[in-house]
């Protein structure tokens, strides 16, 4: 089965559309589609596609099956195979967990990791980050649907805590910990808000701002 019949197999099992894995993994639709048609046949980015698509990165790659991936017909984080490690840089994917000391004091840490899901270079070039400052978590619930739905991976910048008005971060409020899209307010007041029109946005102010915390900007999705 050659890279092109893997591709189109692999994506009608997920039941997605060449543009959601383009966008997925950070590529145009034509560079998706020309690996589709065998255009093109090699691409930095088949690792990333193949954990959007639930299948075997070195399967994808080369046709060969390994022992260090399970198959899945959803997105899961995967053990690294001595093949693609050093080809390259593997996010951990992890769980956090917040603890609360007094006045202003919020630390994160992660307890669990999960697995890893693999990212070329360049990615990591473009978007700034480095395995130390880019950590992937599983969103939980449909506030922030259609755009990140319940189960989806997100990758975080851990570097960036400093609010932009109008994008999207992981941030901690008064015990729990949510993916937001953050505005600013003339009063220096932040609005949290959830792209689905059924939850209600959340204010973080002088009052309640002491149980606030950024942990960073969302940079990359994929589910």
């Amino acid at each position: 089965m050659s890279l092109k019949e893997r591709l189109k197999e692999s994506r009608r099992n997920a039941k997605k559309t060449q543009a959601e894995i383009a966008e997925a993994v950070g590529i145009t639709q034509p560079a998706y589609q020309a690996l589709e048609s065998g255009k093109n046949q090699k691409s930095s980015y088949l690792p990333m596609i193949a954990n959007v698509l639930g299948v075997d990165p070195l399967w994808l790659t080369t046709g060969n099956s390994s022992d260090s991936f399970e198959l899945s017909e959803v997105l899961e984080p995967v053990i690294a195979a001595d093949e693609l490690k050093n080809q390259f840089i593997w996010i951990d994917v992890v769980e956090a967990n917040f603890s609360c000391g007094t006045g202003e004091s919020i630390e994160f840490h992660f307890d669990a990791i999960n697995g890893k899901i693999p990212f070329p270079p360049s990615f990591m070039k473009e978007r700034n980050v480095t395995e130390q400052t880019m950590k992937i978590i599983k969103a939980k619930g449909d506030s922030m649907a259609d755009f990140i739905k319940d189960g989806d991976m997100v990758g975080i910048n851990l570097a960036q805590t400093d609010v932009i008005d109008g994008e999207i971060y992981a941030v901690y409020l008064a015990g729990e910990g949510m993916i937001k899209q953050i505005f600013k307010e003339a009063d220096g007041s932040l609005i949290l808000h959830s792209l689905n029109e059924k939850y209600r946005d959340k204010i973080v102010s002088e009052e309640n701002g002491k149980n606030f915390k950024v942990i960073g900007r969302q940079i990359w999705r994929a589910g």
